[in-house]
Order: C-alpha cells, then structure tokens, then sequence
C-alpha cells in the first residue's frame, strides 16, 4: 500500500452519551445512524496499522461506549500503531483510564466547553463539568503512578460566541491540571443557520475583540509553560485543508471509507446538510468502499480515490513551487483554475479556507 504516514481515523462508534448545542446529531436526530464498528472488520485493518503516524479512534460519537474500545486500543499496541482518540470524559473513570493506559494509549483530548461549569453545561448538554476535571486529574495522576510518559492529555475547546470569552481560563485550568495543550478549533461544520450563527471565523476580517482574546490565551499558555494551537479566525482557501486528504483516511463505523470525516456524515441519507455564505447547500457523502467486502488496500487504490487526491497534491505542488510571498499569493489566483479547483464536495466545506 503506497501511502504517507499520516492519520488512519477510524469511527469506532457513532453513538453519544451526550447533545452538545453544535453537534449534528443534536439537530439531526432523526437521521442520524447509530452504531459501532465491529471488532472483525476492524481487525481488517491492523496491517495497515504500522503505515500511518497515529491511528485515531473517534470519529463523529463518543468512542468509551464502545464495548471493544480497550481491544482496539491493544490490537493497535500489538501492531505497532500509535492511537489516540477525542471523548467528553464522562466515562474516562479511573478503572477505565487505567485500561487505556495499559493497553497502550497514547494521546487522549478531552472535549471541553468552558472554564467555568455552567457555560460548559449549556453548550455539552448532558455532560457534567465537575465530573470531567475530576477525570482529567484521576488521568493525570495514573500518568505519574504509571511512568506513561508518552501518554498527551490534550484539551479541544471548540471556540463559539458562547465561550470565546473563556479561552485563556481554560489555558489556566489546563496548567493546574498538567494538561499538554490545549486546540482553540473552530465550528467548522456547519449544517445550518443556527449552527452558522455560533461560529466566530469570519469570511473577512476577524473582529479585533476574538484576535485579542487569541492572543491573550496565547499569552497565557507561553507564561504557563503549556503548548496551544488556535486555528485561525480568518477564511483563506489553503492549497490542502487540515484533514489533508493526501495522507490521511477515514473509516465510518458501517465500514464505509471517505477521504475525511466531513465527507462522511452519520445520517441515513446520502447527502451531508451544509450552510455556507450564506446559503444551504445539501452534497452528496463521498464514500469509495467499505471494508466489510474490500481490502483497504484495494478501496485505497481505485481510480477515483487515486483521482481525488491527485487534485489535492497538484494544489499542494503549485504551493510549494512558489518561491516568494508574492508568487504564493498569485498562484491561489492559478487555484482557481480548472485544472486546480476544489473538488465539488469540498467547495462549500470550511475547513478548505484553512478554519
């Protein structure tokens, strides 16, 4: 399999103990497919496993419901993958920390909403903020007593207009925690107006009251001694998103393989709701297999999947081919060319304007 190491995500689960205010499942419901990767197919892949920097064990649910979670941990382990996964802690007790740990984990990020309890609850609906920073710390301290010195602990906070406001807290209660680094993301699926209005990027310039909030937390975490990546604020269209579809690949819990996690959406229907500029848009799921009756290996080599991500190295090569900041800036003119353009599906997805 002729493939960079990049990240293998697989979707061990789309199922949620949770309904956070800007999930698709919250607002989809009645759509959405739940269920869990069976163990069988996702032992198919561990050849592959040794192939790709980390394999990533979350997709659009909350992996501990999975029953097979601590199994799929170990068979990762065993075959020489590294893996992570993202979860909202509610279940990250210690028994269950501690199976993680000895299975062989290596990144845990934990999903938090605030600084503060009660905006964290309004917008993860379900979830209960004390009981996750008391799960953090029980993680940390297993950590130590452990020697798991190559275990990260990570907090995502998904900045919204709701909790922008609270991000350099939340630089702060990572450092008490011990927490690594804290990921300032963005709401960047947006499948409808409501979602569209809880997004802080912004098409143009970013208004100066999130830039200085940014800069504040950033601030913060380097007085801290703790890391932090904020994604930006402004929209530019970048030669290869961050789900970089060159190296990375995504595995839905039914099997189906997508080039990344936006392109294949839980719901029962074939089409992916998005709201963007302005505008709703429904597009169709990119999806080029499924490894209950393929090899990865065969899904990954197929004509169209191939296709795909050529565009994506051609736009990357006609980034790099450029030698100076102004050359760069005219060859995004030269992206918008035929043979250069954004894939279909990928044109109203923000996550192609670098958010």
């Amino acid at each position: 399999m002729n493939i960079s190491k990049g990240t293998l995500q697989i979707e061990v689960t789309s199922r949620c103990n949770a309904c956070c205010l800007m999930c698709p499942k919250s607002s989809m419901i009645e759509d959405w497919k739940s269920g869990d990767l069976a163990l069988e197919d996702y032992l198919k892949l561990r050849e592959y496993f040794e192939k790709f920097k980390i394999i990533w064990l979350q997709g659009w649910g909350e992996p501990l419901l999975s029953r097979d979670i601590f199994e799929m941990v170990r068979v990762a382990y065993r075959n020489d993958g590294i893996a992570g996964l993202t979860t909202n802690a509610m279940l990250l007790i210690e028994p269950v920390s501690r199976k993680l740990i000895e299975n062989g984990i290596k990144t845990i990020a934990v999903s938090i909403a605030g600084a503060r309890e009660e905006t964290h609850e309004s917008i993860r609906i379900g979830t209960s903020f004390k009981k996750i920073i008391e799960n953090v710390g029980c993680l940390e301290r297993l950590r130590r007593s452990m020697n798991a010195r190559d275990l990260r602990i990570i907090f995502t906070f998904l900045r919204m207009k709701q909790n922008i406001r609270e991000l350099p807290e939340v630089v702060e209660l990572a450092s008490r925690l011990n927490v690594d680094e804290v990921v300032g993301t963005n709401l960047d699926y947006i499948p409808s107006r409501k979602h569209y209005e809880m997004k802080i990027f912004s098409e143009g310039e970013a208004p100066r009251e999130y830039t200085e909030i940014v800069r504040e937390s950033e601030e913060k975490a380097k007085e801290l001694g703790i890391s932090i990546h904020n994604y930006p604020l402004e929209m530019r269209e970048v030669a290869v998103c961050s789900e970089n579809p060159i190296e990375n690949i995504y595995i839905s819990h039914d099997g189906t393989v997508s080039p990344c996690v936006y392109l294949n959406v839980p719901l029962g229907k074939n089409i992916i709701p998005r709201y963007f500029k302005n505008r709703q848009y429904n597009i169709p799921k990119t999806i080029f297999g499924n490894i209950r009756v393929e090899k990865l290996e065969e899904i990954y080599n197929k004509k169209e999947f191939s296709r795909f991500r050529d565009i994506y190295k051609e736009r990357r090569d006609s980034w790099r081919s450029s030698r100076d900041l102004i050359s760069k800036i005219l060859s995004f003119s030269e992206l918008s060319s035929d043979s250069l353009r954004l894939p279909e599906q990928c044109y109203t997805c923000y996550k192609a304007y670098g958010v």
